[in-house]
């Protein structure tokens, strides 16, 4: 075991947040950290959800964010965010940060949020668990990807000019399992069917 954990060391366990190794020391987390998990008032999913999306990676266990939204359809800005997430406690904060941010913003503004914003509110990510904020980014673009397909019934040529699938890229690499990436293909074996 390693010397900073006991065996009495908790872990977080809840049905939204799942904690599913002890990571880095807790002292290595940033106080608005661990406070964002705390008060994660905005995990779950919101009523009269219609967007989700899922990214993550496997690495001795899943890494996984999920969100939901509630996205009013005459406006396209967004009313409510939940989230659920498990993995370690940067993939959880991540997570209920982009909960936070999301609400009132328009699509092209949710698109916009960048790793550098979304860490403003988490606080430091320890080094080695800074992907989770790709993480983030990536999970908000499959979020309104999600929408614009399940609500707004784009196909995906007018889909890639809103929210582009950056093929290849370390973003797209890293983000092992992507539901926008899952849509994606089932909108290609659709058209070509």
């Amino acid at each position: 075991m390693p010397k900073h954990l006991t065996e009495d060391t908790p872990l977080l366990r809840t049905p939204d947040m799942y904690q599913i190794e002890n990571d880095a020391p807790i002292t290595e987390y940033a106080n608005e950290t661990l406070d964002l998990i705390a008060d994660a008032r905005t995990s779950g999913i919101p009523d009269g959800a219609n967007a989700f999306c899922s990214v993550g990676k496997e690495k001795r266990g899943t890494v996984q964010m999920q969100l939901f939204a509630r996205i009013n359809p005459a406006t396209d800005i967004f009313e409510q965010v939940g989230f659920r997430s498990h993995g370690c406690l940067a993939a959880i904060a991540c997570a209920a940060a982009i909960s936070q941010m999301l609400p009132g913003k328009t699509l092209e503004e949710a698109l916009a949020i960048t790793r550098d914003e979304i860490e403003a509110v988490t606080g430091p990510i320890p080094k080695g668990r800074d992907y989770t904020l790709y993480f983030g980014v990536e999970a908000i673009k499959a979020l309104v990807g999600d929408y614009l397909i399940r609500e707004k019934q784009l196909k995906l040529e007018a889909l890639d000019r809103i929210v582009r699938c950056e093929r290849m890229t370390m973003e797209c690499l890293l983000t092992e399992n992507c539901s926008l990436r899952d849509s994606r293909v089932d909108l290609e074996l659709g058209e070509d069917w």
